[in-house]
């Protein structure tokens, strides 16, 4: 079954990345704003990882966001919140190529900061739940929206792939309770 964090969960995550703020890495990026961000950025977008990574100033416009998934090659446009541009903003602030994340540290780097920033808040999972997460509570307020979220042309991919519906139990099935007469 697929697993997905709930809203409060990301919430969490997001709270607890902001306590990492003001300690910086050897290039002198602060490693709470960029797990945050990653986090805001990451859920907000679904984009993957690669797609996080290779995100740039000129993909920024306001509040929207365009880019092209490298993937697909599909182009893509979100709006994003405020709290979103405001940490994209300070992040581009200290970026010394442009790019939103990607400049702070490699796959490796990065995959043991979010390792070991899921273990202080007691959670299972990766980045990749993320996508997950975001898909699934599209899912829970917008019905068959969540495919259209994560770009995918081939039918059922979010459904089956992406969706925790252990989230959306008004769409599991249930026989009538036995207890009850009539």
């Amino acid at each position: 079954p697929i697993a997905a964090w709930s809203l409060g969960e990301v919430r969490r995550l997001v709270k607890q990345a902001s306590t990492h703020r003001g300690n910086r890495s050897r290039n002198g990026a602060d490693i709470g704003v960029f797990l945050e961000c990653w986090l805001v950025l990451g859920y907000e977008t679904g984009a993957r990882w690669g797609d996080l990574w290779a995100m740039r100033d000129t993909h920024f416009q306001g509040s929207q966001l365009r880019f092209s998934t490298r993937k697909t090659g599909e182009p893509t446009y979100r709006c994003l919140s405020p709290q979103c541009i405001a940490l994209v903003t300070e992040m581009l602030r200290r970026s010394p190529d442009g790019r939103v994340l990607g400049w702070v540290c490699g796959k490796r780097r990065a995959m043991r900061m979010m390792k070991s920033l899921l273990a202080e808040c007691g959670l299972p999972g990766s980045s990749k739940w993320l996508r997950r997460s975001a898909a699934t509570h599209i899912e829970q307020r917008q019905r068959g929206q969540a495919k259209v979220f994560l770009g995918h042309r081939t039918p059922g991919v979010a459904e089956k792939n992406y969706i925790d519906w252990s989230q959306i139990p008004s769409d599991i099935p249930t026989p009538p309770l036995i207890s009850q007469e009539g």
